[in-house]
């Protein structure tokens, strides 16, 4: 869903009545941090250019010390450009949608998403955030408590897979006629890369480099996104918009690579801040999260180690505040 204005922050349908209460202060400083500037795009360039460097490394110097860390960093570089083509779904690369739209495919496109079908299924997401209608809502998969279980605990190590059928199958579920055409059409284009990838990696006897440069990697790349998604929203409290969204603070290298995406509860209140600014509403509302008992961590692996002694019934997991 787009963002809506209100006076002079632009926040989503679930926070509305809450972003009321803010001061006018606070008002004006989320407004200012609604501003674009491009050139942080360029980071981009940086994990393109650390993939390479990466890929370069893991195939002149064949040993695990090597190739272990190598493999680490090129997933973490295909996930942090998939988080830039969810920017770009928002409309908060350049506020240009089909330059964002376009940018966002070739982001996409090595996670093997579909900007346009991320666009539809995610805006659902954010409209009907943690309700019967939001299709990433994970209570929504079964009543049955044992299913539920058994699923929370898969989805670690297989949820970005299913995650990626998902997507494009909702959008052409519950998209408009011109988006699903839109879908149809990124999925074509993507099917003609892999195809010629595929083509050119047979023709050039280059399997075993494409496996170290690029599919091992894409594992690393799913375990991120798996353990991101499991974190988002898993074991928070919905009907609130300050407690259905978990906020993972972590460190400068995490968020770097997660283009300060862990700052999840500030992404779902204000969905037009760009990444890069993310923080900073985060460090404004630090009251508002206290006051209402938002889910703070700071640290995945805190997260993890609550959500695996707890479970996906567990209602009331520690809290963190700064």
């Amino acid at each position: 869903m787009n963002p809506i204005e209100e006076s002079t922050v632009m926040v989503t349908e679930e926070a509305s009545y809450w972003a009321h209460g803010l001061t006018p202060e606070r008002r004006t400083a989320i407004r200012e941090l609604h501003r674009i500037r491009p050139g942080w795009n360029l980071v981009a360039l940086v994990f393109a250019g650390l993939w390479a460097l990466a890929g370069w490394a893991v195939l002149h110097y064949p040993v695990w010390q090597v190739r272990a860390p190598g493999i680490i960093v090129i997933g973490a570089c295909v996930h942090a450009m998939a988080i830039l083509m969810h920017e770009g779904i928002h409309g908060n690369l350049f506020r240009k949608p089909r330059l964002d739209r376009w940018v966002g495919f070739v982001l996409g496109a090595p996670a093997l998403f579909s900007s346009t079908a991320y666009r539809v299924t995610h805006q659902l997401h954010h409209r009907f955030n943690r309700s019967s209608r939001d299709p990433d809502e994970f209570s929504n998969l079964s009543r049955n408590r044992t299913v539920l279980s058994v699923a929370f605990y898969a989805w670690l190590f297989i949820g970005m897979a299913i995650y990626i059928v998902h997507v494009p199958l909702t959008a052409l579920r519950m998209g408009s006629r011109s988006q699903k055409r839109d879908v149809l059409l990124e999925e074509l284009l993507l099917a003609l890369l892999y195809g010629a990838i595929a083509a050119l990696t047979v023709h050039f006897r280059l399997l075993q480099s494409l496996l170290w440069v690029w599919v091992y990697p894409m594992l690393v790349a799913a375990f991120l996104g798996s353990v991101r998604g499991w974190a988002e929203h898993m074991m928070t409290v919905p009907g609130n918009p300050l407690t259905q969204t978990r906020t993972v603070t972590s460190n400068r290298v995490v968020s770097f690579f997660m283009c300060n995406l862990n700052y999840h509860l500030e992404h779902h209140l204000f969905p037009a801040v760009p990444w890069y600014n993310l923080p900073h509403v985060h460090r404004l509302l630090l009251e508002d999260y206290r006051a209402a008992g938002s889910f703070i961590y700071r640290s995945y692996l805190k997260f993890c180690w609550d959500a695996v002694r707890g479970g996906v019934h567990r209602e009331a997991p520690q809290r963190r505040t700064d």
